[in-house]
C-alpha cells in the first residue's frame, strides 16, 4: 500500500513539474515531464491518472504544435474505455459479492457463483475491444478471495486460488509491479490448505512462497517472512513437533521477526502450545508465562489477552497449582469483567476450572456436569487457544 502511494506521488510530481514549466512557457520541458508521467502511469496501469495526463497534454497542444493531437486523442479514448470497463467490473462484482456475503453455506453453491461471475466478465471483455489487463484481473482476485477469507469458506477459497494461480501463471500476469499480489495469493493458498487439513500440500506451497519471496531481488522478502515462518509452524505443529520448535528457534533469532509487534505472541505462545501437546507442562507454562511478562503482551487485544491467560490456567491445572489458579481467576474477574460479561464461553470455562479445583469425582458432580454441557452449547466465535471442550474431556 505504501509503495503504491509513493508511485502515485511520483507521477503527480511530474504532472506538477509540467504545469510549472508550462506557466514559465518552457513548453517542450512541460511535455517532457508529462511523457515521463505517462510512462510511469502506463506501467502501473493508473488509468484515472492517465486521464489527467492526457487532458494536460491536449491542453498543452494548443501552444505546442509539435504534439501529435490525433495520437493523444486516441490514447485518451482507449484509456476511457479501460476506465469504463473498470466501472463495469465493479457493477458485475457487486451482486456476486453480495451473494457470497449472504450465502450461509457456500460449499454447495460456490462453483455456480464463481462460474456465473466468470461468464459475466468474459462477456464484458469480449464486448469491449480492450485486453483483459493484469490490473483488472488482479482487482477481481483480491475482492473475491478476501470475501471468501472473511467468510472462512476455505474449501471454496482453495479451489478459487488454485484456478487463479494456474491462469495467472499461464498468462504471465505476475511482474515486479504486482509482485505483492503473487505473494498474497500464495499466502492465502498456503493457509487455506492448512485449514482444509491438507498439511503436506500446505508445506509445498509454503516452499513456493519462499521461492517467490526471493524473486525481483527479494524486494518484498522481509514483508512476507513472518507469513512463511507462520505457515511452517502451524503445519509442523501438527506433523512434527521437533521441526516446529526448530523453525520457532530460527525465527526467534531473526532480526526482522524480532521487530514485529506480535513477536512474543508468535514465538512463546506457539512454543508453549507445542510443549503442551507433548505433555511437557513445565516447559509449556515457562513459555506462556514469559509471553505474559513481555511488554508487547499489553499491545494484544483484551480478548486475546484473556484467551492467553485462560490457556495459562488450563496448563497450570495439569501441574496441580490450585492455589495459584484460584488467585489468577480472581485477577481475571477483576481485570476482564467487561469481556467476561459478554462472553459466555470464556466465563463458563473459568467457572468449570474453579469447580474442578475442589472436585474429587467429576462424574458424580452434577453441578459440574451441567456446566460442562452448557459449555458445549456455547458459540465459539473466537477460536479457543486450547479447545475448551476437548480439554474438559481429557482432564
Amino acid at each position: 500500500q505504501h509503495a503504491k502511494k509513493e508511485k502515485d506521488i511520483e507521477i503527480f510530481n511530474y504532472i506538477s513539474l509540467a504545469r510549472i514549466q508550462k506557466r514559465k512557457r518552457n513548453l517542450n520541458l512541460a511535455f517532457h515531464y508529462l511523457k515521463k508521467a505517462e510512462k510511469k502511469a502506463l506501467r502501473a496501469e493508473k488509468f484515472e491518472i492517465l486521464a489527467i495526463i492526457y487532458n494536460e497534454i491536449l491542453k498543452l497542444a494548443y501552444n505546442l504544435i509539435s504534439i501529435d493531437v490525433d495520437k493523444y486523442v486516441n490514447k485518451k479514448k482507449n484509456n476511457k474505455k479501460k476506465l469504463d470497463l473498470a466501472h463495469d467490473i465493479d457493477i458485475v462484482l457487486a451482486p456476486v459479492m453480495h451473494k457470497i456475503k449472504t450465502t450461509q453455506n457456500l460449499d454447495s453453491t460456490n462453483d455456480k457463483i464463481l462460474s456465473n461471475l466468470n461468464n459475466h466478465l468474459d462477456i464484458l471483455f469480449h464486448k469491449n475491444d480492450i485486453p483483459n489487463t493484469p490490473t483488472f484481473r488482479i482487482q477481481i482476485f483480491k475482492v473475491i478471495s478476501r470475501e471468501l477469507l472473511q467468510k472462512k469458506e476455505f474449501i471454496a477459497l482453495e479451489k478459487y486460488l488454485k484456478s487463479i494461480l494456474k491462469k495467472f501463471t499461464k498468462d504471465k500476469i505476475f511482474n515486479k509491479n504486482n509482485h505483492e499480489q503473487k505473494l498474497m495469493l500464495l499466502t492465502y493458498l498456503t493457509n487455506s490448505l492448512y485449514e482444509n487439513q491438507k498439511l503436506e500440500e500446505s508445506l509445498d506451497f509454503a516452499k513456493k512462497l519462499k521461492k517467490a519471496m526471493n524473486e525481483h531481488n527479494r524486494i518484498l522478502y522481509d514483508n512476507y517472512l513472518f507469513y512463511y515462518y507462520n505457515a511452517l509452524v502451524i503445519n509442523y505443529s501438527k506433523l512434527d513437533y521437533s521441526k516446529a520448535l526448530k523453525v520457532l528457534n530460527e525465527a526467534k533469532n531473526n532480526k526482522k521477526i524480532q521487530e514485529l509487534p506480535t513477536f512474543s505472541a508468535f514465538i512463546y505462545l506457539n512454543m508453549g502450545l507445542i510443549y503442551y501437546s507433548q505433555k511437557k507442562y513445565k516447559m509449556s507454562i515457562k513459555n506462556i508465562s514469559r509471553l505474559i511478562l513481555q511488554q508487547d503482551f499489553l499491545n494484544l487485544s483484551k480478548s486475546f489477552q484473556l484467551k492467553i491467560l485462560i490457556t495459562e490456567i488450563q496448563v497450570r491445572f495439569h501441574l496441580n497449582q490450585s492455589d495459584l489458579i484460584e488467585e489468577k481467576i480472581k485477577i481475571l474477574h477483576r481485570k476482564y469483567s467487561g469481556i467476561l460479561n459478554n462472553n459466555t464461553r470464556d466465563k463458563k470455562i473459568i467457572e468449570i476450572i474453579k469447580s474442578l479445583i475442589y472436585c474429587t469425582n467429576t462424574n458424580l458432580d452434577k453441578n459440574l456436569q451441567q456446566k460442562i454441557n452448557e459449555l458445549k452449547k456455547t458459540y465459539n466465535k473466537e477460536k479457543d487457544i486450547i479447545n475448551y471442550n476437548e480439554w474438559v474431556l481429557n482432564i
